[in-house]
């Protein structure tokens, strides 16, 4: 038999204009400070703009420059560098805290481990990236303290050395737990049937297999989203180099989002920044949108 379609009640346009005009307040804000500058910076690529205000329509000739630049070209494997182990890091290791976490027996130290691991958020990412200056700061910092307590009699400049300074930048926020992705994971492992979880221990199920066989599938949502997020942060941040490293030594941490901000407000050449902000757009697009395609959640 063949099932009847629900027939869904037309509502008239003018009955919904209460709705929209409720609406409207928050969709503009939205046009103006969400949309609109990404819209004018696609424009402005094809433009010779410079932060004065003039500009004149050159079409492609930015981009044809982009894709001859050195430093540009340069910077996307040292973005992949830095990016590809964050990656990781932001998706395994909040993940077995959180395991860790929920093997707790009791409930209070349960309940004070997820706060503890919420404080951290309460001071802004800049102080923290001040802190990690102060730990590196080859003088006094931390890491030349310890040197020296070991009978190290020279000073390490981790920052300041091409060889250490991907991994100075990597460490920073060690150990990779504070914020919300301890308890996204959390509320996806409580979320899992007590009587699945149950029946796992009766069947004689180690730890270890029922996160492989039961806590993982159930998490590959929150899997997703920390891929999702951490691919479009990791191409978009240039935060450590702004405060610690301006790029260098020379550019060994010259990443293209730190590259756009340099052509903007250093050189003055906005039109071209925007070819830098275009061009990233189109990747984190299709990066986004292969994410969503192949890793899908199960049911």
């Amino acid at each position: 038999m063949k099932k009847e379609k629900t027939k869904v009640p037309k509502i008239s346009f003018r009955k919904s204009i209460p709705g929209y005009l409720f609406v409207l307040p928050l969709f503009i804000p939205l046009l103006i400070f969400n949309y609109y500058p990404p819209i004018s910076g696609i424009y402005h690529s094809f433009f010779d703009w410079n932060n004065i205000g003039t500009s004149t329509f050159i079409g492609l000739d930015n981009f044809k420059e982009l894709f001859q630049d050195e430093v540009f070209l340069n910077s996307i494997p040292t973005m992949l560098k830095l990016m590809i182990p964050k990656l990781i890091i932001g998706i395994v290791v909040p993940l077995i805290f959180a395991e860790m976490i929920f093997a707790v027996r009791n409930s209070r130290a349960k309940y004070w481990y997820r706060v503890l691991t919420l404080l951290p958020m309460v001071a802004p990412g800049v102080v923290n990236l001040m802190i990690w200056r102060f730990i590196y700061d080859p003088a006094n910092g931390i890491v030349t303290t310890i040197s020296h307590l070991f009978g190290g009699t020279e000073n390490i400049d981790m920052m300041g050395n091409p060889s250490t300074v991907i991994l100075a930048v990597i460490l920073i926020g060690f150990p990779w737990i504070g914020g919300t992705s301890v308890l996204i994971y959390m509320s996806g492992i409580m979320s899992i049937s007590n009587e699945v979880i149950e029946a796992s221990q009766l069947d004689g199920c180690s730890t270890l297999k029922r996160i492989f066989y039961i806590d993982l599938p159930a998490l590959l949502g929150q899997i997703k989203y920390f891929l999702v997020f951490g691919i479009i942060g990791g191409l978009q941040d240039y935060g450590t180099q702004m405060v610690l490293t301006k790029g260098g030594p020379g550019y060994e941490t010259y990443v293209p989002g730190y590259h756009m901000y340099m052509e903007a407000f250093n050189s003055q050449r906005m039109g071209y920044a925007c070819a830098i902000g275009t061009v990233m757009f189109v990747v984190i697009f299709v990066i986004t949108v292969a994410t969503y395609r192949f890793v899908r959640t199960r049911d």
